[in-house]
């Protein structure tokens, strides 16, 4: 008659293998801000790619190319130095040739501009010494812009009450610096000027050289 078996014998131990920690989904964990979005099943989706540090930013010879919803970087347009000062500036821009229409008739080109100047807002990044300089030159041209005023009135004033034409040489005095002042001041205190603009993109003059070697070239023919 066979020995019945052990129970050992019969049921052998297993061996046991270590079982790596599983961790608690529901547990509460700190919140990385940083880290990738997740998915059900708990697997993270491959990030993004990590978009250019300047990203639709370019240089064409002396121009800044960017794209209208591109954001500058906080280093100033004008000196190439760090700043957390901003400004807005509301471009606007047609065709020079577009001009040309004004020998068709005032009302026909003003039609046409309001139709075809493209408009962008940008704010522009400047160091306090540009901000100020800017604000000294609208002060400027402010005070040519009240003196020629006053050259206006006075010439008409005295031409009137002295019944002396020659006084006027005083108005047209004051008409040609008033629109020198506006012009010119509106030039000295616009930081850059757009050279030209399309539906996405703007092509702005006056950004200091060496902020423009930070950016790659153009490449695009549009």
């Amino acid at each position: 008659m066979s020995v019945p078996h052990s129970h050992q014998q019969l049921y052998p131990q297993q061996q046991s293998y270590p079982v790596p920690p599983v961790a608690n989904p529901f547990a509460e964990q700190p919140v990385n801000p940083y880290a990738a979005p997740q998915q059900m099943g708990y697997y993270p989706h491959p990030l993004p790619p990590k978009p250019a540090p300047f990203a639709g930013l370019w240089r064409e010879g002396g121009i800044l190319v960017m794209h209208k919803l591109a954001p500058l970087p906080d280093i100033c347009v004008k000196s190439n130095e760090p700043t957390m000062q901003r400004i807005a500036r509301k471009l606007q821009w047609h065709h020079p040739l577009l001009a040309l229409t004004i020998f068709i008739g005032l009302p026909v080109y003003i039609i046409l501009a309001i139709v075809l100047t493209k408009r962008a807002t940008i704010h522009l990044p400047l160091t306090e010494e540009w901000i100020a300089r800017r604000q000294r030159r609208m002060i400027f041209a402010w005070a040519v812009g009240l003196l020629c005023l006053g050259l206006i009135v006075g010439g008409i004033a005295l031409a009137v009450q002295l019944d002396d034409p020659n006084y006027l040489f005083l108005m047209l005095l004051g008409i040609v610096g008033g629109l020198t002042a506006l012009i010119g001041g509106q030039a000295a205190v616009s930081m850059v000027t757009p050279k030209r603009m399309t539906d996405d993109y703007i092509w702005l003059k006056g950004v200091h050289p060496d902020f423009l070697d930070r950016l790659e070239p153009w490449p695009y023919r549009i």
